[in-house]
C-alpha cells in the first residue's frame, strides 16, 4: 500500500440554487452557478402529490396559484420543501416552466451567479384587469403578470366550426400585439390558453365566471 493520501472526498454537492427573499415577491430562487440555455436550473416541486385534473382537490389547491398541470394530473408542491414552485414572475424572464414528467424549471438564457432565476406565469383571468400587479421590475414590465379578457372581448371574436377563434379589427390589434410580445419571450403556449378562454367565456351561462389559467 503506497504512502500517497487519497485526495478526501466532498461530503456533499452544493446546490446550484439558492432560495432566499426577493426583491419581487416573497422568496425567490437565484443562481449559485453559471447557467446556460437548455440547462436544467431546479425541479419544480421535488416534494409533491399529484392528484386527478378535475378533482375537487385539484379545483381547491388551484386558488394557490403555484399547482402546475402536467397531462391530466395536476401536482400539487410540498410547500414544506422549496423548488422551482418559489420562482417569480418576470416580463423579461431568464428562465421556462416545463410540465412534463415531475416539472422542472430551465434556463431560456445565460444566467450569472446571484441572478434571481424568474419565469413567465402566463395567467389568463376573466373580468379581472388588475388581478395580479407585477413588480418584476423589468424595462419589459408589462404591469401586470394576468392577461385579462372581458365578456366584452368575446363578442369580437368567431368561432369557427374548425375550433379555430377569429378576432375582428377591435380586439385583433390588441391579440397580435401580445401574441408577438409572448412569441419574442417563447412563451407562444399562452395564445392557446387566450383562445380556449375566448371560447368559453361565449359559451358559458349567462352571467357566471370563466376560470382563469
Amino acid at each position: 500500500m503506497s504512502g500517497k493520501r487519497r485526495p478526501a472526498k466532498a461530503m456533499f454537492s452544493l446546490s446550484p440554487v439558492q432560495f432566499r427573499n426577493s426583491a419581487i415577491a416573497g422568496r425567490g430562487v437565484f443562481a449559485r452557478q453559471r447557467f446556460e440555455p437548455g440547462e436544467v436550473i431546479v425541479a419544480y416541486a421535488p416534494k409533491q402529490r399529484r392528484v386527478p385534473e378535475r378533482s375537487d382537490e385539484a379545483v381547491a389547491a388551484a386558488e394557490s396559484k403555484i399547482t402546475l398541470l402536467s397531462g391530466n394530473e395536476v401536482i400539487i408542491p410540498d410547500t414544506s420543501v422549496p423548488g422551482g414552485w418559489l420562482c417569480n414572475h418576470s416580463c423579461d424572464p431568464n428562465a421556462a416552466l416545463y410540465a412534463s414528467g415531475e416539472g422542472r424549471i430551465q434556463c431560456t438564457r445565460p444566467i450569472a451567479p446571484g441572478e434571481e432565476v424568474t419565469i413567465f406565469y402566463g395567467w389568463v383571468s376573466h373580468n379581472e384587469p388588475g388581478r395580479d400587479p407585477c413588480r418584476c421590475g423589468s424595462p419589459k414590465c408589462r404591469g401586470t403578470i394576468n392577461f385579462d379578457l372581458t365578456d366584452e372581448d368575446a363578442e369580437h371574436v368567431q368561432v369557427l366550426d374548425d375550433g379555430r377563434v377569429v378576432a375582428d379589427a377591435v380586439l385583433g390589434p390588441r391579440l397580435a400585439e401580445y401574441g408577438a410580445y409572448l412569441r419574442s419571450i417563447g412563451q407562444e403556449q399562452v395564445e392557446q390558453a387566450i383562445a380556449n378562454t375566448l371560447m368559453r367565456i361565449k359559451s358559458r351561462p349567462k352571467g357566471s365566471i370563466v376560470c382563469a389559467y
